[in-house]
């Protein structure tokens, strides 16, 4: 009976984990009001002006620097550093339109997303916003799966590790918003992994992968300027792990190039670039050589920070320690796990990936005349911890490390924490974190005027995210079961072309 069970998981797992996952993404989608996420109220004007001026939604205002766009865009963070208040000053009924000084206009940020979303965007203001979350929310699940199925076996439990072990809870909030950030998230997540599978296929499945690759690439610096520069070191750490023993490394150099080039060419059409070379604007004073330590001792606290140890949206949404403590523990087992028995390629590219999810911050901060907890967030080092744990999670054979016991525990705790999460935030913006009820819908100051109530988003949500990774719990991460593998004697149709030579 259990083994007929088992089956009747591993059968459906293809289509109940993507489907759990966007149901799990969706219900963060209606989780948090319009605005709610980092920067929105640069964010969404810049989206109603995505695809130029049009009629009712961007208008020109006779300042080049500045926009017109719905009226109730620009009060959409009212309740933002107000953690005590609900989300209920925002009014969405306001008519006509107001001019936006915060806008993309520069450009600042590359154009990509912005178009994108600016498709969905109308007149009603709360429609449009929901609608581009599901898309966000959508778009994320559809990569990640297709990646997942165009890659080798051995190399899908490091894609599955990766993303959603470091997705509760910033990553999951950032998917599903109207953040350029979810783009370079999602970028991160696979675009290094495509491009290290491009050297270990052949036929078209190589090709795919390198049509993905670029694509996730177009995705994450037609976003933000950063993500190309992140997209260009992921193409470098798998070149770095799969380039050796191959016959021909043609077909993954140009992939590679082709990644730098996307990069390179967003990254210098957006005067978000400057930020990562000359620093955040700051008034301050260069720092001391204290502080400098200081900042070099404190960068993991921005890691911690994406697990659940700063506060969503504006900050002002603090998380449970429950959260951080569950989320981090997962991260540490993935990391111990992982890098077991490194061959040297692997420990090269762990520690490159290590040292940049240190380095980056420590520069951007110290080029900031910032300290840790001021101006760099947690959003802007997450794409490097989603590539350091791929990276570290590339072993051949990671999934047999990776027991059944233990992933049901990693599971498990990532579904506390994801409920635990998606409760805090929803009640933050119904009632305000002074909220008693354990309801957060009772006494609810703002909600959406057609969703699921509250609570029942909550439970969705979390019932939601608990199945889709109960299901990789009990079917495996690369989308067969131990048994098949036994049954093939270790061979596998989609196994490298050359095995990784060990140190």
């Amino acid at each position: 009976m259990l083994r007929r069970s088992s089956s009747v998981v591993r059968t459906l797992a293809p289509w109940l984990v993507p489907l759990m996952l966007f149901v799990a993404l969706g219900a963060w989608s209606f989780a948090s009001p319009v605005g709610a996420s980092p920067d929105d109220d640069f964010h969404l004007p810049s989206i109603w002006c995505g695809l130029g001026d049009r009629p009712g939604l961007c208008e020109d205002s006779g300042d080049p620097a500045t926009r017109l766009v719905p009226t109730p865009l620009k009060d959409a963070s009212c309740y933002a550093f107000l953690p005590a208040d609900s989300a209920a000053c925002w009014d969405p009924e306001a008519s006509g339109l107001f001019e936006a000084a915060r806008v993309n206009t520069g450009p600042l940020y590359p154009p990509v997303f912005y178009a994108t979303m600016s498709v969905f965007a109308g007149p009603d203001v709360p429609t449009s916003v929901l609608l581009m979350r599901l898309a966000n929310s959508a778009i994320a699940v559809g990569l990640v799966t297709s990646v997942f199925w165009a890659l080798p076996r051995r190399l899908r439990p490091a894609l599955l590790i990766s993303t959603v072990g470091s997705a509760v809870p910033l990553g999951v909030f950032i998917y599903a918003s109207t953040n350029p950030s979810s783009w370079a998230l999602l970028s991160a997540a696979t675009v290094w992994i495509s491009v290290y599978a491009v050297t270990q296929t052949s036929g078209r499945r190589r090709w795919v992968l390198a049509g993905l690759a670029v694509v996730a690439t177009v995705l994450g610096a037609g976003a933000r300027a950063d993500a190309g520069a992140f997209a260009i070191f992921g193409a470098v750490l798998g070149l770095l792990l799969g380039l050796g023993r191959i016959r021909s490394a043609l077909v993954p150099i140009v992939t590679a190039a082709a990644v730098a080039v996307v990069g390179v060419a967003f990254y210098l059409s957006a005067g978000q670039s400057g930020s990562l070379v000359a620093g955040l604007p700051s008034d301050n004073p260069p720092l001391t050589r204290a502080q400098l330590i200081d900042n070099a001792l404190n960068v993991p606290t921005l890691w911690t920070g994406a697990l659940g140890g700063w506060g969503l949206g504006w900050l002002d949404t603090p998380m449970p320690s429950t959260v951080v403590v569950a989320t981090s523990l997962v991260v540490g087992g993935i990391l111990f796990l992982g890098i077991a028995r490194p061959t040297l390629r692997e420990g090269i590219a762990a520690a490159l990936a290590l040292a940049a999810l240190w380095a980056v911050p420590f520069i951007l901060l110290a080029q900031s005349r910032a300290v840790v907890g001021t101006q760099v967030q947690p959003r802007y080092i997450l794409p490097l911890l989603i590539i350091l744990l791929g990276v570290a999670s590339v072993a051949v054979d990671v999934e047999a490390r990776w027991t059944r016991a233990r992933r049901l525990i990693a599971a498990g705790a990532l579904s506390i924490a994801f409920a635990l999460a998606i409760y805090t935030n929803v009640r933050r913006y119904t009632t305000g974190t002074d909220g008693t009820a354990l309801d957060p819908g009772t006494g609810a100051e703002w909600w959406w005027p057609v969703a699921p109530s509250p609570l029942l988003t909550v439970v969705v949500g979390s019932l939601a995210f608990a199945a889709g990774l109960g299901v990789l719990a009990l079917s495996g991460l690369s989308g067969r079961s131990a048994r098949a593998k036994a049954v093939t004697s270790g061979t596998d149709a989609d196994a490298p072309t050359a095995p990784p030579a060990r140190a």
